[in-house]
């Protein structure tokens, strides 16, 4: 009986764009809501049904849809997780934070080092990774110093974020935006660093303004910290595979700044990195593979089909010459980057770029760039506005450092405002 009346409600759908509208709907309201009361759905599982359902109702054959799935995005993806899986393992990125948190007696100088190893790391790694090493050990050094965590985990959360906007490998919507408009790596690179180290002076600036009775206040540790400490075990500590790790991250950089000189896409590339540091005799595949982030693989996915299906039967057309009526233009700055701060904190970067991306010419680079850098920064805005944010509040828990909603909007609403609004003048002057 489900089965007739399922095949009733296709048969009857067909020759109407009805049910597209109602999967496009559900799917981002989905998205937004972040879960389904009553469920244990998240936003990977919401994509995914959303995609079931432009299967399951014909909206698009199997074949179509698999072709909307931006495959060279996501072995980018998948092979500079794999990368970053091995430093994470050998070690690497808990010494990095070790070394700057021994600086805990100079604030200013522990603020400084962390905003510009958290952001450098972060343009060449996840800001997901970054934030969700960095934070338990600074947890534990700074109570032992007597600080107060709070603004360091801000600098931390605010500073990744920024830092991820300075390459096209620094993030997943950055990945998908080059892969997308194919665009140059090391032309973006140069193009945005300055703008992306203004902005981290503003993140610098930001904290200790807000914070500049903390940053240099002693505070007694909370006593329910006192048993966590000794949960947290840094991993031991493999040089030879941080440093081949390293040199081949070193490659693959160099690959993507030699840009179409040597004719390898990113991706390949990536890949090819990826299968070196598969190659190990100390670490397993099966170790690295469980570290990648397959309910961001099978977010991508299911959004690729959902939005595919959108594109197919053109139903964000009319909504278009609507702003267009009104005269906003996502193809000019100012209106795209509002929308892109506005739609990023609504339903995520990733979504709303992929939503945003058919209405940006191709040949538009410029914009292209300005769309990465603000889907990006608009993380910054509230808690909820970047995985990265809430990575940085839930691994504090343990030590009892409760990161608030409303104590993040201090720092997140005003550095997210300059920093947008500049990236607006900075890309209508250059």
């Amino acid at each position: 009986m489900i089965a007739a009346a399922i095949a009733q409600i296709t048969a009857a759908a067909r020759g109407t764009d009805w049910p597209d509208v109602l999967i496009f709907a559900l799917t981002y309201f989905g998205l937004a809501l972040g879960d389904i009361p009553f469920t244990r759905l998240d936003r990977s599982s919401i994509a995914i049904l959303g995609a079931v359902a432009v299967l399951l109702f014909h909206r698009m054959s199997l074949h179509e849809a698999m072709g909307g799935v931006d495959f060279p995005t996501l072995i980018l993806l998948i092979s500079l997780m794999i990368i970053s899986a091995q430093l994470r393992l050998a070690g690497f990125y808990d010494a990095v934070v070790r070394r700057i948190v021994s600086a805990a007696h100079k604030p200013w100088r522990l603020l400084a080092g962390l905003i510009v190893f958290s952001a450098l790391l972060s343009a060449l790694f996840a800001n997901d990774v970054i934030c969700l090493i960095f934070t338990p050990v600074l947890c534990l050094a700074l109570q032992r110093a007597r600080r107060d965590p709070i603004p360091y985990l801000m600098a931390l959360a605010t500073a990744s974020n920024i830092g991820s906007a300075c390459t096209l490998i620094g993030n997943p919507q950055n990945m998908l935006i080059g892969e997308s408009a194919h665009l140059h790596f090391a032309a973006y690179f140069i193009t945005v660093l300055p703008l992306i180290l203004f902005c981290l002076v503003l993140n610098f600036s930001a904290i200790a303004v807000i914070y500049r009775t903390q940053l240099f206040a002693d505070v007694e540790p909370p006593a329910a910290s006192e048993s966590t400490h000794e949960h947290h075990r840094p991993p031991v500590l493999r040089r030879n595979l941080i440093i081949k790790t390293l040199v081949v991250m070193g490659i693959l950089l160099a690959v993507m700044l030699a840009g179409s000189m040597l004719d390898i896409s990113r991706p390949v590339a990536a890949m090819a990195a990826a299968g070196v540091i598969l190659i190990s005799r100390k670490t397993r595949p099966a170790d690295l593979f469980a570290l990648v982030d397959w309910n961001l693989i099978l977010l991508f996915i299911g959004l690729f089909i959902v939005i595919a299906d959108v594109q197919s039967h053109h139903l964000l057309a009319p909504a278009l010459h609507a702003l267009a009526r009104m005269g906003i233009e996502l193809k000019s700055h100012l209106p795209l980057a509002a929308v892109t701060l506005v739609l990023s904190n609504i339903v995520s970067n990733v979504p709303a770029v992929l939503l945003i991306k058919p209405a940006i010419p191709l040949a538009a680079t410029h914009t292209w760039y300005l769309l990465a850098v603000v889907s990006t920064l608009a993380g910054n805005l509230t808690l909820l506005g970047s995985i990265a944010n809430l990575i940085v509040a839930q691994q504090a828990q343990p030590f009892a450092v409760n990161l608030k909603f409303r104590e993040y909007l201090k720092v997140g609403v005003p550095l997210t405002l300059c920093c947008v609004t500049l990236a607006v003048l900075y890309f209508k002057i250059i």
